[in-house]
């Protein structure tokens, strides 16, 4: 690859672009077989029909969409966790400041059955969440890839 290097042209774009060149030129043949074979096999998954293609990327779309909610909820959950943590060395018993509500009753009449006031146990709670929230934040993560 030969890199143009005129007036207009920034130092740091003709750097990148040699980079770029030696680090392909690096890659053995075997390396570069099995990243073809990779990319023939993604390309081969895309459906040909217009009508299916149109599908397989709504499909794609609504997984990117379903993880991006996601990491807004873990990182929401995660700035929770953070200040539990803070309010537990005050006070590791009970906060009035976070709580959590088990209710019972229909959807119009509900009542506080037990209300937890401790910021360990409801920590616990959120970071067993979190990890749930990972873990298929991981799996949207490979079927958008695949």
């Amino acid at each position: 690859m030969q890199v143009q290097k005129g007036k207009t042209t920034p130092q740091t774009e003709v750097k990148a672009a040699q980079a770029s060149s030696a680090k392909a030129q690096e890659q053995t043949p075997e390396e570069l077989k099995k990243r073809v074979e990779e990319l023939q096999k993604k390309l081969a998954a895309i459906p040909q029909d217009l009508d299916k293609r149109i599908e397989y990327f709504n499909q794609k779309k609504e997984l990117i969409r379903r993880l991006s909610r996601l990491d807004v909820d873990s990182e929401t959950l995660n700035s929770h966790l953070d200040k539990l943590a803070e309010l537990a060395t005050v006070n590791e018993f009970e906060t009035e400041e976070y709580y959590l509500n088990i209710e019972a009753g229909s959807q119009y009449s509900k009542k506080a059955v037990y209300t937890l006031k401790n910021p360990i146990v409801i920590g616990e709670l959120i970071t067993f969440i979190l990890g749930r929230v990972d873990a298929k934040r991981e799996e949207l993560k490979k079927a958008i890839e695949a």
